[in-house]
């Protein structure tokens, strides 16, 4: 093993030994909620994170709520940085 594929290796140990990861990409939405007088039954709609992944052949939607807003997006940036370091090393071993 190479001074690089221990350095990728360790990186890697240290994504994961974080507080979470999650595979899915990040969705904002528009909705009404249909309340009478509510402001976006004049256009301005409630705009809402969802969490999507296709698991088993079917797309889920997760709703996110705000305060595991921050959290969730840590989660799925870290997911991308492991993906990332992975296809480094695959790069190394194909060379």
């Amino acid at each position: 093993m190479t001074v690089k594929e221990k350095k990728l290796g360790s990186q890697i140990g240290k994504l994961i030994r974080t507080d979470g990861v999650i595979h899915g990409g990040l969705i904002e939405m528009a909705r009404e909620c249909g309340k009478s007088g509510c402001k976006c039954n004049s256009g301005e709609k409630h705009v809402s994170l969802y969490l999507g992944l296709t698991y088993k052949g079917k797309t889920r939607m997760v709703y996110i709520p705000d305060e595991w807003e921050d959290r969730v997006k840590e989660w799925v940036r870290r997911y991308k940085d492991i993906r990332e370091v992975l296809e480094e090393l695959s790069e190394i071993n194909w060379s």
